[in-house]
């Protein structure tokens, strides 16, 4: 037997081995049959000479980007009954080139419109980190998967943190690409102006080697050197928990002993430019769903269906405001930036909280999970969230912030920054 089929043995006997409930909130779809036939001919494509770079790779697909024979239901019972894919999403089709096997479709909040995780339709995981806390939204039970060690990476989209959050809350690594980095042909969209497909994964060398392959190129490495971070406040850095801010003054300590130098910088504006993702995502995805609201009343989440009919009470002033307001607001994060190598953050303006928590208090905790990494899209930068230990768990609360078009020092910042 080869090593990748006993590692897809033993993998598959895991996931099997859970309660149906928890492997439900995880995986969606979940075929061992399929995922033994993938990887036999990945096998035999090796057998045969092909160099196949992510050979022995397992990866778990969000339940918005299309495979050949699977439905993509994104997360809904709205799309449950929809025709299977007829050909696999670019990224998809690019990772199974390189030789990755396809690990299972993974849950997610509903059309990928939350921070938080919560699926009423499939059930919620729990974080890897901590029993019945949030395991992050809305790329959810990819992010979980990838903690409890069930795959090696997943791949899910980010509209305003769905891949960093989930990173935060499972202690993994989680990139934002630059929007355009990687096709996002064959992915259910929410927010067009912001959907970002990307991965997670259980270290940086795998997030590197798994990012490069979706994008089909690969990303120049810049020497490694101390590094000139912008540290913000007034934005990203307000209103932070006791904890998270302890921790952050920590990280900075730590940085600065590293030889890495650290300036402030005024994000002010940025901070208080946070609503105007709400109006747009909220426009786009009632674009989308406009002819399926009454269905939804009955089959969706009622809270997903609000923050789509919020586009219900906008004015066309506010709508073109909004997109304006973001166009401005993207070119002072340049200025910003300018003379930094990329901007430190908290990922988290606090720490996860409980599922009953959120499900007491959604729009609240929402808000707050969402705040700093919905700030990246708004200023359609990058960034990735890496694990940096607080409280004897390896939260990934660290997020590195560039902008759009810096994802090479991003991603090599990150790997000389983590602990």
């Amino acid at each position: 037997m080869s090593a990748l089929a006993t590692k897809i043995d033993t993998a598959i006997a895991r996931v099997m081995a859970m309660p149906e409930g928890q492997l439900r909130a995880i995986f969606v779809a979940f075929d061992p049959n399929r995922i033994r036939a993938e990887a036999q001919r990945q096998q035999s494509r090796h057998d045969s000479g092909e160099d196949l770079p992510l050979l022995g790779t397992l990866i778990s697909v969000k339940d918005l980007f299309d495979e050949a024979g699977q439905i993509t239901s994104a997360g809904s019972l709205l799309l449950a009954d929809r025709a299977p894919a007829t050909a696999d999403a670019v990224a998809v089709a690019r990772l199974r080139a390189a030789g990755a096997v396809m690990f299972g479709r993974t849950s997610m909040s509903e059309f990928a419109y939350s921070g938080v995780g919560l699926n009423p339709h499939h059930g919620t995981p729990s974080s890897a980190l901590a029993h019945g806390v949030i395991p992050g939204g809305s790329s959810s039970g990819g992010a979980v998967g990838v903690a409890l060690r069930l795959t090696d990476a997943a791949i899910g989209t980010d509209t305003g943190g769905s891949l960093r959050i989930p990173a935060a809350a499972n202690g993994i690594w989680g990139m934002k690409p630059s929007q355009g980095l990687i096709p996002d042909a064959g992915v259910h969209p929410l927010a067009p102006s912001y959907d970002t497909p990307g991965p997670m994964a259980c270290d940086h060398a795998t997030l590197h080697r798994v990012l490069v392959t979706m994008a089909g190129s690969p990303l120049p490495a810049p020497a490694e050197r101390s590094l000139t971070l912008a540290v913000p406040h007034g934005g990203f850095t307000n209103d932070l928990s006791p904890e998270i801010a302890a921790w952050f003054d920590a990280e900075q300590t730590r940085l600065r002993a590293m030889g890495h130098r650290l300036s402030p910088v005024d994000a002010t504006r940025i901070g208080a430019a946070v609503g105007l993702n709400r109006i747009i995502v909220a426009v786009e995805a009632h674009e989308i769903y406009a002819g399926d609201l009454k269905r939804l009343a009955d089959l969706g989440d009622p809270r997903v269906l609000s923050r789509i009919r919020f586009a219900e009470t906008l004015s066309k002033n506010q709508i073109d405001d909004a997109y304006a307001g973001r166009a401005e607001i993207s070119a002072h994060f340049e200025d910003q930036m300018a003379g930094h190598d990329a901007m430190l953050a908290p990922t988290l303006q606090m720490m996860p909280p409980r599922i009953d928590e959120v499900e007491a208090d959604f729009d609240r905790l929402n808000a707050a999970m969402l705040r700093n990494t919905s700030l990246v899209n708004l200023v359609d930068g990058c960034a990735i969230s890496f694990p940096s230990a607080w409280s004897g768990k390896p939260w990934a609360l660290a997020m590195l912030v560039g902008t759009k078009g810096a994802d090479a020092a991003v991603l090599s910042g990150a790997g000389c920054l983590a602990v």
